[in-house]
């Protein structure tokens, strides 16, 4: 029972602290990022490649470089953002519009999560290579032993959580957050050739990303 109500007691004092902090701001921010990334979701494409003698892990790392922005509404965050990924095995880039709704902490932090919808795709590249292959295969237009990259792309979403700092016209923040294909991808190419009859993957990521940039903000009722 004292758990009980010292955790109530905990909850209330953190709703009443958030809702102190919550006056409205107006402002906005820009920022460059970088981060890690790991994807999975790829299952059917990895099962296809070992069925012909080549390989790829269950999960693909890369390092990301973007930037973003966005303006402080009041309460709400509307911005977009955009970023690549470079990997061993990985690379790609997508964009995405975001809105959020955020929460001031004390003077100088903003707890921001976001949602986001857009699009970009993937290259993966492919490792090892086939014990034999037939001759027509080999000598038809559009084919080779074997793909080195493999591409694939579509709309994408996702969710994320970020705490910025501000001094004056400076900003430096963190972000984590989950992304995934809103459909199927399922339109490959390889050195510019289309592919069909290609698996379907539903890619995943997990991500945080380092934020450094500029920006400020004014509470309301303040000059």
């Amino acid at each position: 029972m004292r758990k009980c109500v010292v955790s109530a007691l905990v909850g209330i004092f953190s709703f009443s602290y958030l809702k102190a902090q919550t006056k409205n701001v107006w402002g906005g921010a820009g920022w460059f990022a970088a981060g890690y990334t790991v994807l999975t979701g790829h299952e059917s494409l990895r099962e296809a490649l070992e069925a012909k003698g080549l390989s790829l892990s269950r999960s693909l790392s890369g390092f990301l470089i973007g930037g973003g922005g966005g303006a402080y509404l009041g309460r709400v965050f509307v911005g977009g953002y955009g970023e690549a990924v470079s990997g061993e095995k990985l690379n790609g880039g997508y964009g995405f519009f975001r809105m959020g709704y955020f929460w001031r902490l004390g003077n100088r932090f903003i707890l921001l999560p976001m949602i986001g919808i857009g699009g970009g795709g993937y290259t993966f590249t492919v490792s090892g290579r086939p014990a034999q292959v037939d001759f027509s295969q080999a000598i038809e237009p559009g084919s080779g032993i074997p793909p080195r990259s493999l591409s694939a792309g579509g709309a994408k979403g996702s969710v994320s959580l970020a705490l910025q700092y501000f001094n004056k016209a400076f900003m430096i923040g963190f972000e984590a957050g989950y992304g995934r294909s809103l459909s199927e991808f399922q339109e490959w190419e390889t050195a510019g050739i289309s592919l069909q009859n290609g698996p379907n993957i539903t890619p995943q990521q997990l991500y945080f990303r380092l934020l450094i940039g500029g920006g400020g903000f004014v509470l309301e009722g303040k000059n």
